[in-house]
């Protein structure tokens, strides 16, 4: 009798930030799509459970809650106040070495990616690597402006095109799924 090949449990990595004090953390979609289990590792090597109260696909955004209180949340700033040229720092963990930095400037505003999605993607040229996704994106200030989401590459690697989801969409899909678990959005068919 052939033998069935055993099911093999499947370890994604990502990054991810508090929002809040109480245990609210963002992180990207793509990080936990599909998980049965999410656990966060905190900066003292701890290591937390954490439930997915919502996410959002088409943003690529997601809600995570962990139990507890007193988190060392981000404060969050405005991307309205956010320059072209701008350096800015991003915080994550490419290929698993955790509380990495990579440095750079705010290369575009409002970049739109073929369609898929309607998030007006901040561009910078911060060294972003599978690992990254989901962590902060901070301005001058120390505020997160955004969450590092995705990049641009032939190769499959960093390739100086990285593009991060700006904070203030993130938080309307935060508060939406806080709310009705869910995003709803209106739109208008016109057909020309």
């Amino acid at each position: 009798i052939p033998q069935q090949p055993m099911p093999q449990e499947r370890t994604t990595f990502g990054s991810a930030f508090f929002i809040s004090q109480d245990g609210y953390l963002l992180t990207n979609h793509h990080v936990i799509k599909d998980a049965s289990k999410v656990t966060i590792t905190l900066n003292d090597r701890r290591e937390i459970d954490a439930e997915v109260v919502g996410s959002d696909e088409r943003t690529d955004v997601a809600l995570l809650k962990a139990k507890g209180t007193n988190f060392p949340s981000l404060k969050v700033g405005h991307v309205d106040q956010l320059k072209v040229g701008e350096p800015v720092l991003a915080i994550g963990s490419p290929f698993g070495f955790d509380y990495s930095a990579s440095a750079g400037i705010v290369s575009a505003k409002s970049r739109n990616m073929s369609g898929e999605t309607s998030v007006p993607f901040i561009q910078t040229d911060a060294a972003l690597n599978p690992g990254n996704s989901g962590g902060p994106l901070f301005n001058q200030q120390g505020e997160v402006i955004g969450v590092n989401s995705r990049i641009f590459s032939g190769t499959g690697g960093y390739m100086g095109l990285s593009f991060s989801i700006p904070i203030d969409v993130a938080m309307d899909v935060v508060q939406q799924l806080k709310v009705n678990g869910k995003v709803t959005r209106s739109y208008l068919g016109v057909m020309l």
